[in-house]
């Protein structure tokens, strides 16, 4: 019955999806039965991201022995060829100077970027002709007044040789006041890393950007703003944001009632440029009485793209049967999105009943309308680890 369901959605034959479980990383193949693990390497530290060189077989995956909320001694990135009999190291792993968070290769395929939270850092990375790191140049960016507070993603802008590096900020606590966040266009000067343009309303402060996607058609720059649940789209234009959003949508169905931690999440853009995909993640925290806790919202909001103005609007909302997803995955064809559900855990729901949940992967077809529909559930064993990144191979 499943096969048949993953075939009236065009699945009989999928993509690669790979995806990290501590330090190891797994290959899927999304085809008639779901989710399928082919292959596993083992990395040399707890895998913390990775990403795609989009026209080579190789991955580039930036391992730490720190993890949220620990600075750890040891990071590097590893190079991670993508075969069709399997995956290995082609190389030996290059040392980084602090915990990686984002990492992603740039414009002209020939430089690979990557972001670090604690202390705030970027780091640039010359490729070959064979997406191979050339050990002779890397450029280091440090500072706030160049890198802000928290990084958390640097992508590369359309139609620019520019940086696009996403500054999470802090909220305020106990022993310190609040961090603002900020959107920073970073440019290789050769010698040194720029910033060209920092976008903060408010001064940042109230602005936790953490995820960010430009429209395919380049005018527009959509955030998902972490701290504070919602939406905002930006103008874009020849390498500049604009200063402040054209528009800004709440995230939560239930703002009114949110339970902590409730955090905006990844965002992906149809290759269509008419829909994003956008989640809502939370995880229960224990009271130390080893009762179920109460837990936030976890879902996905689908949001239809104005065509003329890229205005976004709400037009589906779907909730997941999972925690904490820290990952959305979409295919390169667009038609079909995964969730990575980070980890198990149970909760308390609004009814008092408690809820068991596992971690893996929720897989959706897109429709022609863009809209979500749940095909199957996969469970994946993590034991004491978590599904912390996944994403598609590009074809």
């Amino acid at each position: 019955m499943a096969q048949q369901h993953l075939a009236r959605h065009g699945l009989q034959t999928g993509p690669v999806l790979l995806a990290s479980i501590g330090r190891t990383l797994v290959r899927y193949c999304l085809g008639e039965d779901g989710v399928v693990e082919q292959n596993r390497l083992e990395l040399p530290l707890t895998i913390q991201y990775a990403c795609f060189h989009p026209g080579r077989p190789v991955a580039y995956v930036a391992c730490s022995n720190g993890g949220v909320a620990i600075q750890g001694d040891r990071h590097c990135l590893a190079q991670v060829s993508l075969g069709d009999t399997g995956m290995r190291i082609v190389a030996e792993p290059a040392v980084l100077p602090y915990r990686p968070l984002h990492a992603s290769v740039g414009a002209g395929r020939n430089r690979l970027a990557i972001a670090y939270n604690r202390p705030a850092a970027v780091t640039i990375h010359d490729l070959d002709n064979d997406g191979g790191l050339v050990p002779q140049r890397r450029l280091l960016a440090e500072g706030t007044d160049r890198v802000g507070h928290f990084p958390h993603q640097v992508i590369p802008m359309p139609g620019s040789q520019g940086l696009l590096l996403t500054c999470r900020g802090d909220d305020a606590g106990t022993a310190n006041a609040e961090n603002p966040g900020s959107l920073r266009v970073l440019r290789d000067e050769g010698e040194t890393l720029a910033c060209v343009q920092a976008v903060a309303p408010n001064a940042g402060f109230g602005f936790g950007p953490r995820n960010c996607a430009f429209h395919p058609q380049g005018h527009m720059l959509y955030a998902v703003l972490e701290r504070q649940n919602r939406l905002a789209a930006f103008g874009y234009r020849e390498g500049l944001i604009e200063a402040q959003p054209s528009w800004e949508l709440g995230l939560l169905d239930n703002p009114g009632n949110v339970r902590r931690p409730q955090l905006g999440g990844a965002i992906v853009i149809h290759p269509t440029g008419r829909y994003a995909y956008v989640v809502n993640r939370a995880h229960p925290v224990p009271d130390g009485s080893g009762d179920a806790a109460a837990c936030g919202e976890n879902s996905i909001v689908v949001f239809r793209l104005d065509g003329l103005t890229g205005e976004p609007r709400e037009m589906q909302r779907l909730a997941l049967n999972g925690l904490h997803a820290r990952c959305l995955a979409l295919a390169p064809d667009g038609k079909v999105l995964v969730a990575a559900l980070r980890q198990p855990g149970r909760f308390k729901d609004d009814y008092g009943r408690v809820v068991e949940c596992r971690a893996g992967f929720a897989t959706f077809s897109i429709g022609n309308t863009g809209h979500l529909t749940l095909i199957r559930q996969d469970v994946v064993d993590v034991g004491d680890d978590k599904l912390f990144w996944a994403d598609f191979a590009p074809i």
